[in-house]
Formats: structure tokens, C-alpha cells, sequence
């Protein structure tokens, strides 16, 4: 099921989120606070939310929507924090990947939205359940 995989990657980022937090504290080398918070955040909580709410409402897997919003969120989200983390460790500002990553969440929160908007009460498919 597609829930189940929003459910592990979000799993995978809140592990990869969790260790930047460790790094930080026990290095005290703060400068990937950014990189944390949004890992956490638009990787843990966004997507795990996304999951259960894709499990707990079936027909919304069905057709494109989902696997846009799980690819243009995922792909985004990594291709934001690398250039988040180059940036940080290069001291230039890597303009290309953090708009085109950011962008990508962006339009995968949007399909998202239009998914449950346009979905969420979609009656007939739930009865196939």
C-alpha cells in the first residue's frame, strides 16, 4: 500500500533528522538547524500524517495523485536539504537545488490538497473497501 510507504520514508527522514539533531548538540555545531527542523517536519511529521491519512482513506491512493504527491515531496525534500547542506558547509547559497527542491514540496503539497479536497468524501470508492 502507498500509505505504507509515505509511513516508512517519513521514518527514514525522522531518523536522518534525529541524528543531524545529535550531530549538532554533541559536536555544538548548530549550523544545520535548518536542515533538522525542515527534515523533521516536511519529512516525519508531513509525510507520516500523509500516511495515515492515505490509510485511513483508501481511495485516495487510487490513480496518479498519490504517487506525485509521495514522488515530487520525497525527491524534493532531498534535493531541498542537500542544497540546504551544501550551502551551509560551502558558504554559497546553492540557489538551484533549494528553489527546485522547495518547489517540488511545494507542488507536492499541492497535489496533496486537491487529492483530499477533490477525494476526501468520495463515497462510492470507499464501499469497494
Amino acid at each position: 500500500m502507498l500509505s505504507n510507504r509515505f509511513l516508512r520514508t517519513a521514518v527514514v527522514f525522522f531518523v536522518v533528522g534525529v541524528s543531524v539533531g545529535m550531530y549538532m548538540g554533541i559536536a555544538n555545531d548548530h549550523r544545520f538547524t535548518h536542515v533538522h527542523a525542515h527534515l523533521n517536519l516536511l519529512g516525519w511529521v508531513a509525510l507520516g500524517l500523509a500516511g495515515l491519512i492515505y490509510s485511513a482513506h483508501p481511495q485516495l491512493e487510487k490513480g496518479w495523485w498519490a504517487d506525485a504527491h509521495y514522488w515530487l515531496h520525497t525527491v524534493g525534500l532531498v534535493v531541498f536539504m542537500g542544497g540546504f547542506a551544501y550551502g551551509t558547509v560551502s558558504g554559497a547559497f546553492a540557489i538551484v537545488p533549494v528553489s527546485l527542491g522547495a518547489s517540488m514540496v511545494a507542488a507536492g503539497v499541492v497535489v496533496f490538497a486537491i487529492n483530499v479536497i477533490a477525494r476526501i468524501g468520495d463515497r462510492r470508492a470507499r464501499v469497494a473497501r
